[in-house]
């Protein structure tokens, strides 16, 4: 199991390749996502509960807002944070991928 990071440093400049994807990510989606619905949104990247828990450690996205009982996340921020807590590379950059033995 991987160890959990220290609370996510908002500072770090994103890589060209990071800034790429969450451009990607964020078209076409709604700019307000409930957590809820944040595994829908994300194709199961992570979930509710896992934001819960990261927001519970003081580690979630930044800008949650809360809405009665529903807590969400404004959708940049959101998939920023999940590209700074779990990374994002290319599948050609990942040993054992894209090679032919």
């Amino acid at each position: 199991m991987a160890s959990e990071p220290s609370i996510i440093d908002w500072k770090v400049p994103l890589t060209e390749a990071e800034k790429a994807f969450i451009e990607s990510c964020v078209q076409g989606l709604p700019p307000i996502i409930a957590r809820e619905k944040v595994e829908v949104f994300t194709g199961g990247w992570f979930n509710g509960k896992t934001l819960a828990n990261a927001d519970s450690k003081g580690r979630g996205p930044r800008g949650a807002l809360k809405s009665g009982q529903k807590v969400l996340y404004r959708t940049r921020d959101l998939i920023e944070w999940g590209v700074r807590r779990f990374g994002v590379r290319e599948f050609e950059q990942l040993p054992g991928f894209g090679r032919v033995a």
